[in-house]
């Protein structure tokens, strides 16, 4: 996992600002060249009211949306929180970074394996874990001051290949996510007003529309990048707070919706995205379901 894209130059002349708006375009034109996907979202343009532009939000105030589809102008139109996509980039270089250097070399080591005699990075889990405590904070309130001090993500001289590794699935993520919501509209969700309980079922199917999608990409030169980005997403939304996990009224449980979207990515058995997202869920428990760090160690 590292750069499948070619990174536009930012405007780093902003006093402050969310370092993911480095990525945001590039990471668009790449999902817009999954040729399936453009396909699809041409014709649908065309007949089901959607609009091409695709609109970035910035709110201004602590992280409340993840993304969704909105009428303007009578045309449906795509809209993302940059926000939470800072949080899923955060989320991606913590949970990369950690799975890394407290699972799978200590895993490594125990059997013997470790050939190429990697190491633990205390100074990578350092940043990483900041990274991800700035990010938490946006739950709260938005302060773009907070990211100033990181490395430069388009460009970084230290922490390269845990900044590449999360650019990489910052891109994963925000092809399904995008998928997820143009779903929506392709299954004809925006058409008519849902019950909870319904909405329930169209969130089941927009996930599974959504890889399928994907799925000549899944196949592609990126495919590992791409599977590892959804798998972050959705450790990503498992891990926006306490109240996550039941999903709300009109959402999965976020357990079950995990295990429904990785069983789409048909992954091996011993597949390490597995043990990535069964980490997140771990996080969640330890932090909001009153799992002690003992119990898990056990």
């Amino acid at each position: 996992m590292n750069y499948p894209i070619q990174l536009s130059m930012f405007d780093y002349s902003k006093s402050y600002f969310l370092p993911v708006q480095a990525l945001r375009d590039p990471a668009m034109e790449y999902v817009l060249n999954i040729e399936s996907l453009y396909e699809l979202l041409e014709a649908d343009s065309e007949t089901n009211g959607l609009s091409k532009t695709i609109l970035f939000v910035e709110e201004q105030d602590r992280l409340k949306n993840t993304a969704e589809i909105k009428e303007v102008d009578g045309k449906q139109q795509i809209q993302i929180s940059l926000n939470f996509c800072q949080f899923v980039w955060a989320v991606g270089l913590y949970m990369i970074t950690y799975f890394d250097n407290y699972v799978q070399i200590p895993f490594m080591d125990a059997m013997g394996c470790n050939s190429h005699n990697r190491k633990a990075n205390p100074m990578e889990m350092e940043f990483a874990d900041d990274s991800f405590m700035r990010a938490r904070f946006m739950l709260h309130k938005l302060n773009r001051e907070s990211f100033f001090g990181i490395p430069n993500i388009c460009d970084p001289q230290i922490f390269k290949e845990a900044i590449g590794h999360a650019n990489g699935c910052f891109l994963g993520s925000l092809a399904m996510l995008f998928a997820h919501e143009f779903s929506h509209n392709l299954l004809a969700h925006t058409q008519h007003q849902s019950t909870p309980e319904k909405s329930v079922e169209e969130e089941k199917e927009a996930d599974k529309m959504a890889v399928s999608l994907l799925l000549d990409a899944l196949e592609g030169d990126n495919g590992y990048t791409l599977k590892a980005g959804i798998a972050i997403l959705m450790c990503s939304l498992l891990l926006l707070g306490e109240d996550s996990i039941d999903g709300g009224s009109a959402h999965p449980h976020m357990d079950v919706r995990i295990d429904y979207v990785m069983n789409d990515l048909d992954l091996p058995q011993e597949d390490q995205l597995w043990g990535l997202v069964g980490s997140a869920i771990r996080l969640w428990l330890l932090v909001y379901g009153g799992y002690s760090i003992e119990e898990d160690m056990q």
